[in-house]
């Protein structure tokens, strides 16, 4: 398996199929035992352990920040393990708390407990980015948040990596997860067999084996909507009975819409390009003619599915 520059892998499968141990073996928290593992070329086994984790942004569910020290003296740690200047580290923490939406002054002199779940696991990821890391290792960092917070930090995490092009390996047990974010997801069986490696779509639409069927579940044409942009429907004329102030934007997701449309039993939400201004409506139906004939969706067609073991 190779990951290219700036792409986004996701590893998933069921819990002690062990996604975590062969992300641990990338950064040698768990040394392999065979095989190789290279970054940009070089054998992670010919690195010092210490200098190679120095160079991997690392971020886990637990958040794993330090209590005792401040939110800004949480984020230097690494750059003060490289030797950074005081003012370069400065400049860093206020640059990261920025583009995580956390204002410096507000933030940087305030102490974990003093933060709330989601607004630690920005911190978190801001940390892991702190020296600027060529690779970035993520270990199912938005797994203790609740269902708003995550999809939140996840519509954060694609906004930063658009304009970060770092290259990832994130663990997920949860497949609508894995579809949302991923360039493309391996599909991990026990003993970290990798079932099938592809493009979230070509999962869906072309699953490799039954065991890779089995593990997307019943609704994979549902899914399919996470990965097809707004503009993909025919769109209906702006009316006043759609949706009044609930919108969606132009560049959010036919799943988006669909959930939001279950949620409220709006028949039809507007659709806002990147100004606010309305430039369509959508309904469930059609949001169902972008499938065609694959399937009807109905009310009942917004649940979630999760994969768990």
């Amino acid at each position: 398996m190779v990951a290219q520059p700036g792409e986004l892998i996701m590893f998933v499968g069921p819990s002690g199929c062990g996604k975590t141990t062969t992300m641990k073996m990338i950064n040698r928290i768990i040394e392999p035992s065979s095989g190789s593992i290279r970054i940009d070329g070089r054998d992670v086994l010919s690195l010092d352990p210490n200098e190679l984790r120095r160079h991997i942004g690392y971020v886990i569910q637990q958040i794993g920040l330090f209590p005792h020290m401040t939110i800004a003296e949480n984020i230097a740690v690494v750059p003060k393990l490289l030797g950074w200047t005081k003012a370069k580290i400065s400049d860093r923490v206020d640059e990261l708390l920025s583009t995580v939406e956390l204002n410096p002054a507000d933030f940087a002199n305030r102490y974990p407990k003093q933060l709330s779940g989601g607004q630690q696991q920005r911190v978190g990821v801001a940390r892991a980015l702190a020296a600027d890391p060529p690779v970035m290792l993520m270990d199912e960092p938005f797994g203790a948040t609740d269902p708003i917070t995550r999809e939140k930090l996840q519509a954060e995490f694609l906004r930063l990596q658009e304009t970060m092009g770092k290259t990832i390996i994130f663990v997920t047990h949860d497949f609508d997860e894995a579809i949302r974010l991923g360039d493309r997801i391996a599909v991990l069986s026990d003993r970290s067999q990798i079932e099938q490696f592809d493009t979230p779509a070509n999962i869906l639409t072309s699953p490799a084996n039954d065991y890779v069927a089995s593990f997307i579940g019943h609704g994979a044409a549902l899914k399919r909507l996470a990965l097809i942009p707004v503009l993909e429907a025919r769109l209906g004329p702006v009316s006043a009975s759609a949706g009044g102030p609930l919108t969606i934007s132009a560049d959010g997701t036919l799943r988006d819409a669909l959930d939001s449309l279950v949620l409220t039993g709006l028949p039809a939400l507007t659709v806002t390009d990147a100004r606010g201004t309305p430039i369509g409506s959508l309904s469930i139906d059609r949001i169902s003619a972008v499938l065609g004939a694959e399937v009807p969706l109905a009310p009942a067609a917004s649940a979630s599915t999760t994969a768990t073991a």
